[in-house]
């Protein structure tokens, strides 16, 4: 084999090293995130939807701040999403303190859950959005300032 193409090949296989490297990386801090047993926003934690119903395949996991107000969100896919999301909103509501703040209907897809609860730390709350279809959804949480009163 000639030289140049020995150092072509050996060049080639480093880089597809390093990007199986770096796959296998993103792959287990995604599924690592997606698996929590629960959410955690500053000193305000909850159970995650995995530990109310198991666990989940995730797309995606981020996390961001933006005007002071931080915001995770993990993308799941289910075979079971009116189930899942039955389960997690009554542990939401009974359990974690939180309330509902726009009517939900889960027999329509696709749809969406809003629920809120004033946070741990003074002048904050947690929102979360749950947008679904036929198969999976995305759980938003968010924090920053205000609070929740009643009408």
């Amino acid at each position: 084999m000639k030289k140049g193409l020995k150092t072509f090949l050996i060049v080639i296989s480093s880089i597809l090293a390093f990007i199986a490297i770096i796959v296998a990386s993103v792959f287990a801090i995604t599924n690592n995130a997606s698996n929590a047993q629960e959410y955690k926003l500053g000193d305000d934690t909850f159970k995650s939807i995995v530990a109310i119903v198991g666990k989940r395949n995730a797309n995606s996991v981020s996390t961001s701040t933006q005007n002071n107000v931080t915001t995770k969100q993990t993308q799941y896919k289910s075979a079971s999403v009116q189930n899942d999301l039955i389960d997690y909103t009554q542990y939401l509501r009974n359990e974690a303190g939180f309330i509902l703040t726009k009517d939900m209907d889960l027999s329509i897809a696709p749809s969406s859950v809003h629920l809120a609860k004033q946070s741990c730390e003074p002048g904050k709350i947690l929102v979360i959005t749950i947008d679904y279809d036929n198969f999976g959804y995305t759980i938003t949480i968010q924090k920053g300032e205000g609070n929740i009163t009643a009408n």
